[in-house]
């Protein structure tokens, strides 16, 4: 049989989709800011390569799903399971690979409905992990993030073996608490079942599908140039933060999947690395109209913002497998924001 690679996004990253021939792929969060991604990704590769994969999505809203997929819910090789994962999954077949990105991962969500964000990472990642038990997977692939590491000292960037101290007794700790707890039912898994497992731990990762009011302040300073409103700091802007495009990440995942150990990969565009400020100061910049200006309020705003300074990952080990961010800061945010446009 001969090999299948494929060059994505700008001809930078052979990716060998031959491992899915044949294969039955699980997609969680299949209409999520990531997941989505991933099921177009495994539609395309499936048709272009004619891989006689059956790609499913796990999501809980229809009328979603068709609005974000269209005619791609047609395809003879697509189905999609509408359910709460909180719940266990019920499938009758084999299950060959399953990419876990299901779960509340927008700051308001932690202050709105805590409760809900803990235990949908933890329930939903355990009848994951389940299904996959019982259906003899492959591999497992799960999406967390770099909230796990908690409050890192010191200026050096942190390693997938660094952690740092979390406060627990804090109702915002319901989504890093709840990962990093998935994290350790991964390693469990593979201990007692000898379940494969790989992920990513991302930084700040966007492109055209995001949401706009979800808390995060790319977000926030994205719908203040759309509206046609100041972008408004409550603070100095000296916290600096990373900023990846989608395509990259998604582009890491799959490599991961493919070469990857049974491990957690730090995922970044370091290149892309931003202090909140010089953020507010290009996007601003980004204005259709020219009329969005940056401005300063000492007030602090009332949305849960993480109470800690948020670790630069070292992004050494993903780069080792041949890992390189293609889209530079400008065009992450230009991109995103024609798509609104």
């Amino acid at each position: 049989t001969t090999e299948i690679y494929t060059l994505s996004l700008h001809d930078a990253l052979p990716i060998y989709w031959r491992m899915y021939q044949d294969k039955t792929v699980f997609v969680t969060g299949a209409t999520g800011r990531i997941g989505m991604y991933i099921l177009e990704t495994l539609v395309d590769v499936d048709i272009k390569y004619n891989l006689n994969m059956r790609i499913v999505g796990i999501c809980r809203n229809p009328e979603k799903a068709k609005k974000i997929f269209g005619n791609t819910l047609d395809f003879p090789n697509v189905a999609f399971i509408y359910d709460d994962i909180n719940e266990p999954v019920e499938y009758v077949g084999k299950i060959d690979y399953i990419f876990h990105t299901a779960g509340p991962a927008a700051p308001i969500d932690y202050k709105t409905s805590s409760v809900n964000t803990l235990w949908a990472h933890v329930n939903g990642t355990h009848n994951m992990l389940e299904c996959a038990r019982l259906h003899n997977t492959k591999r497992f692939f799960y999406v967390s993030t770099v909230e796990v590491y908690g409050d890192c000292r010191g200026d050096s960037e942190i390693t997938e073996k660094d952690m740092g101290p979390l406060q627990h007794l804090n109702y915002r700790a319901c989504y890093p608490e709840a990962k990093r707890l998935c994290e350790t039912m991964l390693t469990t898994y593979k201990q007692d079942y000898g379940l494969s497992f790989c992920g990513v731990r991302m930084s700040h990762t966007l492109g055209p599908g995001i949401s706009l009011t979800d808390g995060r302040g790319f977000a926030e300073f994205l719908k203040d140039v759309l509206d046609g409103e100041d972008i408004v700091l409550h603070s100095d802007g000296s916290a600096v933060r990373p900023y990846t495009y989608v395509a990259d990440a998604v582009n890491a995942m799959f490599l991961i999947m493919d070469k990857g150990e049974d491990a957690m990969y730090n995922v970044a565009a370091n290149e892309n690395l931003l202090s909140i400020r010089e953020l507010a100061e290009l996007i601003a910049s980004l204005s259709p109209t020219g009329k969005t200006k940056v401005r300063f309020d000492g007030e602090a705003g009332n949305l849960p913002y993480l109470p800690y300074k948020l670790a630069i990952m070292d992004t050494s080990k993903i780069r080792e497998l041949g890992w390189r961010p293609q889209v530079d800061v400008r065009h992450v945010f230009e991109w995103t924001l024609e798509s609104f446009l």
